[in-house]
């Protein structure tokens, strides 16, 4: 097996084809055949090809398409150099797409994850917990492609007493939409659940917002510290963000794992507009 498929690709195998793992404004660290380990590319303007199948969410009613580019876990056709940078030229099609309406600038979309197969959407039981705000992830994750939705109830060691319909009260809300698995990275519950999604080139996505323990449940999945983490600050209850640039981790086990930066803002593109039509209020509570 090639280097490009351990790493998910999943079509015939020619060169020129690879995978970014980490994101750094027009630079890119990427996975291919052509090299061991990852290689620094650059996307330039002048050699760069836009692809509109790449982005299933693209519409040009709210948002500039040309602007595309790459993102950790995109696969992309590139010029190889074995002396220098790499020229990424083309950002492939992408089998499944999670994003939100960007913050910054409401009427474009700010992409999250892209080429896997299973996302995670993750909530603890703290201060955070919100029933309403996980169906807002769910609903954004409607139209997310060829990718299945799971929601990790995560530091279930922290249920508090009186919590305990928790889980009925969200598996109701959720319905079919999406399976409802409780996980503990300190006593272990729910991991094996979770190791059954991380199969040889599977990809996983987590999404959630800060402190809700993406990263150490990457780390217990490779058995190791690969992702910073920070304890839970006795204040507020809630744990501190970490994850500061989504990266693509391969794990022991083969599969790969993109952890996202705290989510604190999730909205559809265009929602900001029609509430206003509506004379809405556009000033929500953080949920």
């Amino acid at each position: 097996m090639t280097c490009i498929e351990r790493f998910g690709w999943r079509q015939a195998v020619e060169p020129g084809i690879g995978r970014i793992v980490s994101a750094h404004g027009d630079y890119y660290r990427m996975v291919c055949n052509e090299a061991e380990g990852a290689i620094l590319a650059r996307k330039k303007k002048s050699a760069f090809r836009y692809n509109k199948l790449a982005d299933r969410n693209c519409s040009p009613d709210t948002r500039n398409c040309e602007s595309l580019s790459p993102v950790t876990g995109d696969f992309v056709r590139f010029r190889h150099n074995a002396h220098g940078e790499s020229q990424i030229t083309e950002v492939l099609p992408r089998f499944s797409h999670f994003g939100r309406r960007d913050p910054t600038a409401r009427r474009q979309s700010q992409t999250l994850a892209v080429n896997f197969d299973t996302l995670f959407v993750m909530m603890s039981p703290n201060e955070d917990f919100s029933t309403a705000r996980v169906l807002r992830f769910l609903d954004l994750a409607a139209d997310m492609g060829e990718a299945e939705a799971v929601v990790a109830v995560t530091k279930m060691d922290l249920l508090r007493d009186g919590d305990g319909g928790l889980l009925d009260e969200l598996r109701r809300a959720v319905g079919g939409a999406a399976r409802v698995l409780p996980v503990s990275s300190f006593d272990g519950t729910g991991l094996e659940e979770v190791a059954g999604y991380a199969q040889p080139g599977r990809t996983l996505a987590f999404v959630g917002s800060s402190g809700v323990g993406k990263s150490t449940l990457v780390n217990r999945l490779a058995g190791e510290e690969l992702q910073a983490t920070c304890e839970i600050q006795e204040w507020s209850g809630r744990g501190r963000h970490t994850t500061t640039v989504r990266e693509l981790v391969m794990l022991p086990s083969g599969a790969m794992v993109i952890d996202t930066p705290g989510i604190r803002e999730i909205g559809r593109v265009g929602e900001f507009e029609l509430m206003q039509a509506k004379g809405e209020s556009t000033h929500r509570r953080r949920k």
